[in-house]
């Protein structure tokens, strides 16, 4: 806690007995605080600087009210960084009074954790934290190593905001999709970003000046002719809703995107799906590579840092606020059917009404302030649910083929898809 003690008067009434006058309030100041302080605060302040007498120099006091840093690690953490770490040691110290594991900061700082409870296990949860940044980032995965150089003139790597397996995986198949200027197919469900994602791989090729877009849907053969007439290999523009070709552009369209392929032209289009049930519009399969946006209820892990993200664009000229803990966790429990694009609707109006100030829950709109109606997931959980996803992903949705992948019994994973709230979700691209 920082305070301030003042003692304003004038220059002619200056005279050396202050600076001790100054020292003794404080200290009676801070030995009133620490007495009024409930026992289990008191405890965990002579936990913290044990701790910090021992040499420890990133050291964390934590309780559901309380945070205490040392220096070194106010400047590895944010108040994300703070929920991610609380829900953390929610999970890992609420059985057992000590446990060590891997953390990753939003700014993807990877530490190790000591974590030890403080008090009795009656007493509401409080720990002690001695965190050792890991100085050696993890090898690179083969493939990483194997991709081709950079296009020349490329930009520098813009990061997926998120530290959720899911953005990591996103971010790996983005790498290797801009090591190679070719079309590109980005799926997802509407409102999870494939327009905002096909602009920063456009960027990452080299091409600065604003990429025009084409909406699909609006397409006839004439435009289409008019796109090929002017296709090269330098040619960029993106194609939205890919999948909502009309009926009489569908044939040209085939032949846009296959001279697209064979010029290695620099043609993103997006699409809600990858392979429609009308064999007629299959067009996105005349794009060869493509990248799957997972939807925000898959990556919610990712809600702060996606959140911090639009903030700061919404308010570009002011500190970007921050997500109180009430409001996180009633953003969190929400399902989020509209994805990144009903998060930056909530946000935008909850920064209005909190004048550019933290969000508080109170701020959110109504809809948005209650909890949804299912269990909160824990995190030990939420890795769980990302673990099946990810082997349901790269398994196309085969249930058999993704249970053995997991290791585990079909039945098992058809009543794990259950329990996390699978059922309705498609999966591969």
């Amino acid at each position: 806690m920082t305070g301030i003690v003042d003692i304003t008067c004038e220059i002619g009434d200056v005279n050396e007995l202050m600076a001790p006058l100054v020292l003794s309030a404080v200290r009676d100041i801070e030995e009133r605080l620490f007495a009024l302080s409930a026992r289990s605060e008191q405890n965990l302040l002579r936990e913290y600087m044990r701790s910090k007498r021992r040499g420890h120099a990133a050291v964390v006091a934590m309780s559901r009210d309380t945070v205490i840093a040392t220096p070194t690690v106010s400047r590895l953490m944010d108040s994300t960084d703070q929920m991610m770490i609380w829900d953390w040691i929610s999970t890992h110290l609420a059985a057992k009074d000590e446990w060590e594991g891997p953390l990753r900061f939003a700014d993807g700082i990877d530490v190790r954790v000591h974590a030890r409870r403080v008090g009795e296990s009656t007493d509401p949860l409080s720990a002690i934290l001695e965190l050792r940044p890991l100085a050696s980032p993890a090898p690179p995965r083969p493939r990483a190593r194997l991709a081709p150089a950079a296009p020349a003139g490329a930009a520098p790597a813009t990061r997926i905001a998120g530290r959720s397996l899911a953005a990591h995986r996103l971010q790996d198949r983005v790498d290797e999709i801009t090591a190679t200027v070719a079309p590109v197919l980005i799926v997802g469900e509407s409102g999870v970003g494939k327009t905002h994602l096909a602009r920063q791989i456009q960027h990452r090729w080299g091409r600065h000046d604003p990429v025009p877009s084409v909406d699909a849907s609006t397409l006839t053969p004439s435009a289409v002719a008019e796109l090929r007439a002017r296709l090269s290999g330098s040619f960029a523009c993106i194609i939205e809703h890919l999948d909502e070709v009309p009926d009489d552009a569908v044939a040209s369209t085939r032949r846009l995107l296959d001279a697209a392929v064979e010029l290695g032209a620099p043609v993103i289009a997006t699409a809600t799906s990858s392979t429609p049930d009308d064999l007629r519009h299959q067009v996105q399969t005349h794009v060869r590579r493509s990248v799957c946006i997972p939807p925000l209820r898959q990556r919610i892990e990712d809600l702060t840092d996606l959140a911090r993200e639009l903030l700061a664009a919404e308010l570009p000229d002011r500190p970007t606020p921050q997500l109180q803990p009430a409001a996180h966790r009633a953003l969190i429990d929400h399902h989020w059917p509209g994805n990144l694009r009903e998060l930056a609707s909530v946000l935008s109006t909850a920064a209005a009404r909190s004048m550019g100030f933290d969000i508080k829950l109170e701020h959110l709109p109504a809809d948005y302030r209650t909890l949804g109606a299912g269990r909160r997931l824990t995190s030990l959980e939420r890795t769980e649910r990302e673990a099946i996803v990810r082997a349901l992903d790269e398994s196309d949705g085969n249930k058999s083929l993704a249970a053995h992948r997991l290791g585990v019994a079909r039945s098992t994973l058809y009543r794990k898809i259950r329990a996390l709230g699978l059922e309705n979700e498609t999966f591969g691209s």
